[in-house]
């Protein structure tokens, strides 16, 4: 408890902190039994990475509020059974059951040059030779198919789709921020 309350003290002072430096692991998906004991559903390619985590964030008030985790265990592939400390009565687990989990980018491990992560890429403009001026990447949709990329252009009112595949993706210039596509031309006007 005292961990928590520091490293939250911390986080207060410097509310300029919020989410920012934060990516999103996955989210507690359910109770297991009546111990305290919830499943955490890790999105991510490689699960196994966070078998050993030993603290969580959870936002609260716009927040990342420190969980430290007591004990943790495989459940399946992408999921283990937690247990979380001062979160052991029944109450309290239902108050974080259904929340988004999140770490530290510096939890990431590092990449090429030529790879990045999804929540890096939001923000960066894009271009397609296809389509005349400057889009911007608002989101990624990471859809079982393809992830897709939500880009908002300024003359049109919805935004465009185009899924995130090698085919389509040119180049990312991660110091430019921006991503050159390659997209057919009837996608942009769906």
């Amino acid at each position: 408890m005292q961990r928590r309350k520091l490293l939250l003290l911390t986080l207060r002072l410097n509310k300029s902190i919020v989410m920012q430096g934060y990516f999103q692991l996955g989210f507690l998906r359910k109770k297991h039994g009546y111990k305290g004991e919830i499943i955490l559903h890790v999105e991510s390619d490689h699960p196994a990475r966070y078998a050993s985590l030993d603290v969580l964030f959870l936002e609260e008030s716009e927040l990342p509020v420190p969980y430290f985790i007591a004990s943790i265990r495989t459940h399946i592939t992408a999921e283990f059974i937690i247990r979380l400390e001062d979160v052991d009565i029944e109450s309290q687990v239902d108050t974080v059951v259904g929340k988004t989990v999140f770490l530290p980018e510096s939890a990431l491990p590092a990449l090429s040059d030529t790879q990045y992560y999804y929540h890096e890429i939001i923000g960066y403009t894009a271009s397609d030779p296809a389509v005349l001026g400057i889009m911007t990447v608002e989101e990624v949709m990471d859809r079982p198919g393809q992830p897709l990329l939500v880009l908002r252009h300024p003359e049109h009112e919805n935004p465009i789709l185009i899924p995130l595949v090698d085919e389509f993706v040119m180049s990312v210039d991660k110091r430019a921020q921006h991503i050159l596509l390659a997209a057919p031309e009837a996608l942009y006007h769906l």
